[in-house]
């Protein structure tokens, strides 16, 4: 855990924040000029403080481990601390290579596995870019073989397979015009130079909790309705019964039912100057920062309801708990009766239950709130 950061030394250093670290050295580099008058000044400036505090991490981020002999060892005198933005980046990642198939997530892995050493927030926008070619080098041989992609064939030799760098090509291809948009071409840092593209990614999760909430809370028909407004922006009652292809009439109900609950919201645009409503357009829209705020407050107060669940379920079963304290039996659980018995399994049963919709309610949570 220590060689690959899950853990760090602490360090008096460590009382400040990297924020307050960088702060300090972009003054020190104001300080070295004695007049800043252009935006490439300060860029350099702001570029200079930022490569001061990565270098300075980058000395301390091996202390505690003696590196006398390969592998590394743990100095037995320091101590660690845990390394949260780590354990962050790592469920990031995860939750990204979820949405494809297995030998496409092998590629994205490889990608986090190369820029493995450069990233160190999660909030990134982009992962260190690596051309096809060098990925190719870092997957196994057998990654090739699986079959699972189907590429176009040389018209002069039918028969040929494609080579190592076609496959790898072929699925960067895939997983750049998804959707999702999983990678990106940048270009400017030369050709054919390809990232992880995190800023749509997170959109794309945050966008899937919302429209999972809907359909779950307002059926189908609404979730059709709030995808269309999230992919073609403000609409009246008329294009959007056009789009969804439903009844005016339930249009009407669906957006009067999501607009109460603030899932959608409604613009008044006025058509003269005395702003009468009767000759205005009225704008569907949703607004998503919202609507990803309102859904993290639901989630909280999931969170919390389920503690106070389990907590009312322990205070119901208190004397079989007390029971189960007794020294005899924790000894020899058989002095329990059938009756306490099927209780004990009963309430089990229903703290499992309970743990299980924490653990995905944290995981949204930390969608929402983390990446």
């Amino acid at each position: 855990m220590a060689i690959e950061q899950f853990i760090t030394a602490v360090l008096p250093q460590h009382s400040r924040s990297m924020y307050d670290r960088y702060i300090d050295a972009e003054e020190k580099e104001f300080e070295k000029y004695t007049i800043v008058s252009s935006a490439q000044d300060k860029r350099t400036i702001r570029e200079t403080a930022q490569a001061a505090v990565d270098a300075q991490f980058k000395v301390h981020e091996r202390i505690g481990m003696r590196n006398d002999d390969l592998p590394f060892e743990v100095d037995p005198d320091m101590f660690f601390a845990l390394n949260y933005e780590k354990y962050n980046l790592y469920f990031r990642n995860h939750a990204t290579t979820t949405h494809i198939n297995r030998t496409a997530g092998i590629v994205m892995k490889t990608f986090f596995r190369n820029g493995k050493e450069k990233m160190k927030q999660v909030k990134e926008d982009v992962s260190p870019a690596a051309t096809v070619t060098h990925i190719a080098n870092m997957l196994e041989p057998e990654v090739f073989s699986r079959g699972d992609i189907v590429l176009p064939t040389d018209p002069s030799d039918p028969q040929k397979k494609p080579s190592i760098n076609e496959v790898v090509q072929g699925y960067v291809d895939l997983l750049r015009t998804s959707n999702c948009g999983f990678l990106k071409l940048r270009d400017e840092l030369g050709a054919n130079q390809y990232a992880v593209n995190f800023t749509k990614l997170r959109h794309v999760m945050k966008r899937e909790l919302l429209d999972g909430l809907v359909l779950d809370k307002f059926g189908l028909a609404s979730c059709r309705i709030v995808r269309i407004l999230c992919d073609k922006g403000k609409l009246d009652e008329s294009q959007v019964q056009k789009y969804s292809m439903l009844p005016l009439k339930d249009v009407r109900h669906k957006l009067s039912t999501l607009l109460t609950s603030g899932v959608v919201e409604i613009q008044e645009v006025p058509r003269t100057t005395d702003r009468a409503p009767s000759r205005s357009f009225h704008l569907w829209y949703v607004s998503l920062d919202d609507c990803f705020e309102g859904l993290l407050v639901d989630v909280y107060k999931g969170i919390f309801n389920l503690h106070q669940r389990k907590k009312e379920e322990l205070q119901r079963r208190q004397r079989l708990i007390d029971k189960l304290s007794r020294e005899d039996v924790i000894a020899n659980m058989e002095l329990l009766g059938e009756i306490d018995k099927a209780e004990l399994a009963k309430m089990e049963k229903i703290i499992e239950r309970l743990e299980i919709s924490k653990t995905r309610l944290d995981e949204m949570t930390m969608i929402l709130r983390d990446f």
